[in-house]
């Protein structure tokens, strides 16, 4: 069994030669004795021992129970008090530092032992605790609490530096099949490989977590540019594309993975998951097994936004009439043809938007100008004003938004304002939608 390495901090040179040769003869290793502050935690840092022993009076600006905080806090070495002090103002300034034990000099070696076992015994009881508060049982990933400390961390740092962060969220694709196929404990095998895959893809100073289930998180810090986290997309989709060989048959998954970039997408970390969570579910939608950007994302669902609205009131204006299911089978199809995001769950809003539309039609004719040409200029001032505002909007923005409309010389009877309105909650729907 490897000894125990333990460091001395002791600024009398008898009392620091007595305590090393008691420690050495209980079969420790002394590292170093520091005489001060300084010392101390330049080597602490150096050494990083597992123990140290530090008298409280020492010299320097710093006495032992500041230089302890400071190592507690810095390296999270734990610490045992060595002193002749045993006053209650010293007791509880040193209970602060949170020590691992506390001894009075003149040392007995085996009272010494017994402290010096006990300390390391409590923090490796904490350090296990503290790893199954932060990091997933299965995977030995960072859990989500770890992550949302480190991802705080990252952005206070991207901060002060001015640099990037970028945040991908990584959903398995065809992951269900395995587990419902081949059973749970191969679905823990992938995953288990998984996390081994994705830790090979990214720097020590990154973070990737396991966020639960199958779903992945990875925390890019310090980015030269943006392409560097699209390059990295595209190494974990074909890591993890590669074939699983277990004691079961051969089996695959893929991965869609979203990406929100600090401070382009958001400067907070429930900002930018948000946006991480819309392209992730965007990069599925287009297929699967690929990436999408939220700020690309957010640029076709602006011109979606539009787009629908215009090419919906062409599609009515023509069928004043009437249409028949047939028709909005044909719309609908060649919205997907020119490339515009149409999934069941938006589909309904569409649906909407054409149906406020039709009922505009249905209306008596305005006294002055087309329906259409009134209906144009509607729908052009509502997709500006959801596009502009993200789809959330202060009152005061509402209503300057109304009297820009009676400035354009729109008069709306009670009928038609309550159908302006109509359009405009489908509208917000389908743009946040989109997002």
């Amino acid at each position: 069994m490897d000894k125990t390495r333990i460091m001395i901090v002791e600024d009398e040179g008898i009392s620091s030669a007595y305590i090393q040769d008691t420690l050495e003869h209980l079969g420790y290793i002394v590292t170093s004795v520091a005489s001060s502050a300084k010392e101390a935690i330049e080597q602490a840092e150096k050494e990083r021992p597992e123990l140290i022993l530090m008298d409280i009076q020492i010299k320097g600006a710093m006495d032992g129970i500041d230089t302890a905080n400071e190592i507690r806090i810095r390296f999270n070495i734990p610490v045992v008090y060595l002193t002749a002090h045993s006053d209650e103002g010293t007791l509880e300034r040193a209970k602060i530092t949170e020590p691992f034990g506390y001894v009075m000099k003149p040392v007995d070696s085996k009272d010494l032992k017994t402290c010096i076992e006990i300390a390391l015994y409590k923090n490796k009881m904490e350090n296990r605790l503290k790893e199954l508060a932060h990091y997933d049982f299965l995977t030995g990933l960072p859990n989500r609490t770890l992550f949302f400390d480190r991802l705080d961390q990252a952005l206070k740092q991207a901060k002060r530096t001015n640099r990037d962060v970028a945040l991908l969220e990584i959903d398995l694709d065809g992951f269900k099949c395995i587990n419902d196929r081949m059973g749970h404990d191969a679905g823990d095998a992938v995953l288990i490989e998984i996390a081994k895959r994705l830790k090979c893809q990214i720097r020590g100073s990154d973070t990737v977590s396991r966020f639960g289930g199958d779903e992945f998180m990875i925390i890019l810090t310090n980015l030269s540019e943006a392409g560097d986290a699209e390059t990295l997309a595209l190494k974990i989709i074909v890591a993890i594309g590669k074939p699983f060989h277990f004691n079961t048959p051969h089996c695959a998954v893929g991965a869609s993975i979203g990406i929100s970039f600090y401070p382009q997408d958001g400067y907070d970390a429930e900002t930018l998951l948000k946006k991480a969570d819309a392209a992730m579910y965007r990069a599925k939608e287009d297929g699967k097994n690929t990436y999408q950007l939220f700020h690309d994302v957010h640029k076709r669902a602006n011109r979606d936004t539009k787009a629908v609205l215009s090419l919906s009131l062409i599609f009515v204006s023509q069928r004043k009439d009437g249409w028949v299911h047939s028709d909005w089978l044909e719309f609908l199809i060649s919205l997907k043809e020119k490339g515009f995001f149409v999934s069941k769950t938006i589909e309904p809003y569409i649906g909407a938007i054409i149906e406020t539309l039709r009922k505009f039609f249905l209306l008596p004719p305005p006294p002055t100008g087309k329906m259409e040409e009134i209906l144009s200029l509607i729908c052009d001032e509502i997709a500006d004003f959801i596009v502009s505002n993200n789809g959330i909007w202060t009152i005061q923005e509402w209503e300057e938004f109304l009297s820009n409309i009676k400035l354009k010389g729109i008069a709306l009877n009670k009928k038609e304002t309550l159908l302006f309105y109509d359009l405009i909650d489908a509208t917000k729907s389908l743009h946040i939608l989109c997002c």
